[in-house]
């Protein structure tokens, strides 16, 4: 038995003392292994009944084929490794944006999700997302020592009024109430909440938040002091969405 690069043949000897080769065995020969073959198959031909040239050169080039097809596929494979983690890479752009895939809600309106991640699955990207449910304004009126202080004590036309995103408007009297009386009571107006928490001042604040976001806050014969920010709910079920079916990002 002899072996050539990694190829593994077996030899007999005839009656008349010539050597043959009766197996060879290899899941992955390369061109020089042919070669080396074909040499030896030249060394041990029969001198009146030579090897064909023309054949050996057909095969040469066969092998030759074979060996440029198996770079080229090698070269493919590779350039689409590399496209593919570029993708990868530039698709983690729109981590922490907002987008939308023609999902649409019971109302007709698009649905939008928040991309918390992205991946590469069998070469298509694939987004980790997260439904937004909803926009509020949200304001924080400026700190008292207690609950129980009184909002306005001297007019008694102060007023605060809310305005959300349909136009739908709520006035509360200010006057000779507590701040925790006010809270409670523009906490029974639909799609507005409000309560008292204390801050890390040790002051408490009426926190009032608006359903829906675009709303307004306007007083009459009322000075309190606010500021206002925006907040946004997202839910709690992860969904997984194709990079191809992005329709709109934000």
């Amino acid at each position: 038995m002899a072996t050539t690069s990694s190829v593994t043949t077996s030899s007999s000897t005839d009656a008349y003392g010539n050597s043959y080769t009766t197996a060879v065995s290899n899941d992955a020969l390369e061109s020089s292994d042919f070669i080396t073959l074909m040499l030896t198959e030249i060394k041990l031909q029969d001198p009146t009944n030579t090897v064909d040239s023309a054949s050996m050169l057909s095969t040469q080039l066969q092998l030759s084929t074979l060996d440029a097809n198996t770079a080229t596929v090698a070269a493919m494979e590779s350039l689409q490794a590399t496209f593919e983690q570029s993708a990868l890479a530039s698709s983690a752009n729109i981590i922490g944006n907002i987008v939308e895939n023609g999902d649409l809600d019971d109302d007709g309106n698009a649905k939008q999700y928040k991309v918390s991640s992205v991946a590469m699955n069998d070469g298509s990207i694939a987004l980790t997302a997260y439904e937004l449910e909803n926009y509020y304004d949200v304001y924080y009126f400026d700190g008292v020592d207690s609950t129980s202080d009184v909002v306005n004590s001297t007019n008694e036309n102060g007023t605060i009024t809310l305005t959300n995103s349909d136009d739908a408007s709520y006035t509360f009297s200010t006057y000779d109430k507590t701040y925790e009386e006010l809270a409670t009571e523009i906490n029974n107006a639909s799609g507005i909440t409000a309560s008292m928490a204390q801050n890390t001042s040790g002051k408490y604040q009426m926190v009032v938040s608006v359903s829906g976001g675009s709303s307004t806050l306007s007083q009459s014969n009322s000075t309190l002091n606010y500021t206002e920010d925006t907040a946004t709910a997202y839910g709690s079920e992860a969904k997984t969405i194709s990079y191809t079916d992005i329709t709109k990002i934000y």
